[in-house]
């Protein structure tokens, strides 16, 4: 028993110097492990800003370097723990399969993501939406997911695999867009007498595009209504105010013309 422990206190003697070097390493590893992350970000931004990178790709380029930056700090905290780097892959190499398969949603957001940047669906600032009923403003892109702003202002995450593996409605591309309307009149109306009063309507507002292919047609004979297609042109950024203007504005004639605007009504016939 006594020459167990006078072997265990020699063997620790002589690991105590290795193991206070490791210590003192470590030590200096999480001191300056977020200074030396800071500024290699900080780098990597100048670098990207000064080449004049496209914001979205700023970010994920950003989100990426912190990712790998992590990867080598846990390399250097295994290695200076005394586990061989090589031991650590050969392990996770081995179980590589499993690995794959629980991540493989985060991989294929990756995919995603990196599919995006290249051919660039969309940019910083765009209003976009998808088939999932998804949309809002693009803010930023990460390694795994893509962030809107709702119009009430809710942050909004969604994976990269998702927008890049569905149909996505860009409405920020284009520099015009169309209002399209719909206004119903009773049967009565005398014919004519709401188209006129649509066109004076759209030939009013100073915002609609009138050198563009714009029209108001009867589109509809409904079980209680005549509806008529009201289109018109504007640049992207009038879009919303175009078309409350002109929904306030129908209103507001259609009362001064005596124009009837038609609801639904049901017959009940009492069989006696």
């Amino acid at each position: 028993m006594v020459d167990f422990l006078t072997s265990a206190k020699d063997s620790f003697v002589q690991a105590l110097p290795g193991i206070a070097i490791r210590i003192v390493v470590l030590g200096i590893i999480f001191t300056f492990a977020k200074p030396v992350l800071n500024g290699v970000l900080r780098v990597t931004r100048v670098a990207l800003r000064k080449n004049k990178v496209e914001p979205l790709l700023e970010t994920f380029t950003i989100s990426l370097t912190k990712t790998i930056v992590y990867i080598i700090y846990l390399f250097l905290v295994v290695s200076t723990i005394g586990i061989q780097a090589t031991s650590l892959v050969t392990v996770l190499g081995t179980a590589g399969i499993a690995v794959g398969l629980a991540l493989q949603g985060s991989l294929a957001n990756l995919a995603g993501g990196v599919l995006i940047l290249f051919f660039k669906q969309f940019k910083k600032g765009d209003y976009i939406s998808n088939n999932g009923g998804i949309e809002g403003t693009v803010d930023e892109i990460h390694i795994l997911y893509t962030t809107l702003n709702s119009v009430d202002n809710k942050r909004i995450i969604v994976p990269n695999g998702q927008l890049a593996n569905n149909a996505i409605i860009n409405f920020s591309t284009n520099s015009e867009r169309r209002v399209d309307l719909i206004f119903s009149v009773a049967y009565d109306t005398p014919k004519g007498k709401a188209e006129k009063v649509l066109q004076e309507i759209m030939d009013s507002n100073p915002k609609i595009l009138h050198d563009h292919a714009n029209m108001i047609k009867l589109i509809k004979h409904s079980a209680s209504s005549i509806d008529y297609v009201f289109r018109a042109w504007v640049k992207k950024e009038d879009y919303w105010d175009v078309y409350f203007e002109c929904m306030s504005e129908v209103k507001r004639v259609f009362d001064e013309n005596h124009i009837e605007i038609p609801y639904q009504k049901i017959d009940i016939y009492n069989k006696k």
